[in-house]
């Protein structure tokens, strides 16, 4: 019953998103990203963190989308004046919300294959991916951690009238904390074990290390961090999201009204 509630959320959000041109604009703005992270590698002469580049701007489009769609979900429901009737709903509406952020994770993706294509021709980058099927493995389970993970923190959206802060507040520190562009060993010892409970940390390593040509190690463990921690998020938003719109009916704070 609950992947029905997922998919039939998954077909409203997806036609959602194509007649909304805004979730479609971190298209425009990972080129950009790229060229600046690329710029920075190649004015230090780093050509050894081009990949570092790539996958960090692919993560950060990934994470942007969820993000942007997960504030947008309640925003747009509060604002057509249908959140009380989705919130009144038997289902969950974690649920709802995870369901309609995982199809807006494949605009997400795409964002790692621009990212590539500026490398490759406007740097004249050489990567290749040395273990596609780690890198196919990772990718997968990072794009439903993400829907998992920005399901719980949609509380705060729930709980606010506007949206923007939260959506602002969360973004920087998890591309900071997840290592998106360099890896955590270069972050302060106290702060690296508080990156480790950022999925995105796992998720990166994995990804820099399938296109590098040493042999990876403890791929499974990695994989199940990834999986384990976005399993969690998603349990946690469940009872959080739940709690935050009780919260919401008996302060008046469901609807603009």
């Amino acid at each position: 019953m609950s992947l029905r509630v997922m998919a039939a959320a998954a077909k409203v959000q997806w036609n959602t998103s194509r007649r909304a041109p805004e979730h479609m604009s971190i298209l425009i703005t990972a080129p950009v990203m790229s060229v600046i992270f690329l710029s920075i590698v190649r004015y230090n002469d780093r050509d050894d963190l081009v990949a570092n580049a790539v996958i960090g701007t692919g993560l950060f489009g990934i994470w942007f989308v969820a993000v942007d769609v997960a504030g947008g979900v309640i925003q747009n429901e509060r604002w057509m004046s249908t959140l009380d009737l989705v919130l009144a709903a038997p289902r969950a509406f974690a649920l709802v919300v995870c369901g309609r952020i995982l199809p807006v994770m494949l605009i997400g993706a795409f964002t790692l294959m621009e990212s590539w294509l500026v490398a490759t021709a406007g740097f004249g980058a050489h990567l290749s991916v040395r273990h596609p099927g780690i890198a196919l493995a990772a990718l997968i389970v990072t794009l439903l951690a993400t829907a998992c993970t920005a399901t719980m923190l949609a509380t705060f959206f729930v709980i606010s009238r506007d949206t923007t802060i939260y959506q602002n507040a969360l973004s920087y520190p998890f591309y900071i904390l997840g290592g998106v562009v360099f890896p955590l060993s270069v972050l302060p010892d106290w702060i690296q074990p508080v990156g480790r409970v950022v999925f995105l940390s796992w998720s990166a390593d994995l990804l820099r290390d399938s296109l590098s040509g040493d042999e990876v190690h403890d791929v499974v463990p990695r994989l199940g961090a990834v999986a384990g921690l976005g399993a969690v998020a998603l349990l946690l938003g469940i009872v959080l999201i739940r709690k935050a719109a009780d919260r919401a009916r008996r302060t008046g704070m469901v609807s603009l009204a």
